[in-house]
């Protein structure tokens, strides 16, 4: 019974963080290129992912351009995963946070990466950016556009691509 407890916890995380920001679907490893391409991420900048998942993207900023990767995950058994990570990484610029991303003061970010639904990004995420993100900040939105603002770039090299898209505050 304590079992099932348990599992029913643990899989309500992962409804509850679906419900904040997107259902867990990773990024195409192949795409994890186009993405940074776009961001022009550099050693030393922080980059955050949030709802960063298995935290792919994070451990991916921190390898190949040196930066202060940070991830925030709210499913808490995509956490444990992305914890896991960071013990083979031994990197300690790569930080996972468990948490809600509404509750995170995103100021210091050069770079914010969202894989998000656009009702919540238009309705909560955009306001929360705008407010609290300095002049410069670069934000990817990967798949979908955040509805209000004018990309400064739209990577889609073909039909069969997803769009990624680049927007500077």
């Amino acid at each position: 019974m304590a079992i099932i407890i348990i599992i029913i916890i643990l899989l309500s995380t992962v409804v509850l963080a679906g419900i904040s920001l997107a259902p867990w679907v990773p990024c195409r490893t192949k795409d994890l290129k186009r993405i940074f391409k776009l961001a022009k991420l550099q050693p030393n900048e922080i980059f955050y992912d949030i709802g960063c998942g298995n935290g792919k993207t994070v451990i991916y900023a921190n390898k190949h351009f040196g930066a202060k990767a940070i991830g925030i995950e709210l499913a808490f058994p995509l956490f444990l995963v992305c914890k896991i990570r960071q013990l083979f990484n031994r990197d300690k610029s790569i930080i996972f946070k468990y948490g809600n991303l509404f509750k995170v003061n995103f100021s210091e970010a050069d770079v914010v990466y969202v894989f998000g639904m656009p009702d919540v990004v238009k309705n909560r995420l955009k306001k929360k950016l705008a407010r609290e993100l300095k002049s410069g900040t670069r934000i990817i939105s990967y798949v979908f556009p955040i509805e209000g603002w004018e990309p400064i770039i739209i990577d889609k090299p073909s039909k069969k691509e997803v769009a990624i898209y680049l927007y500077q505050v």
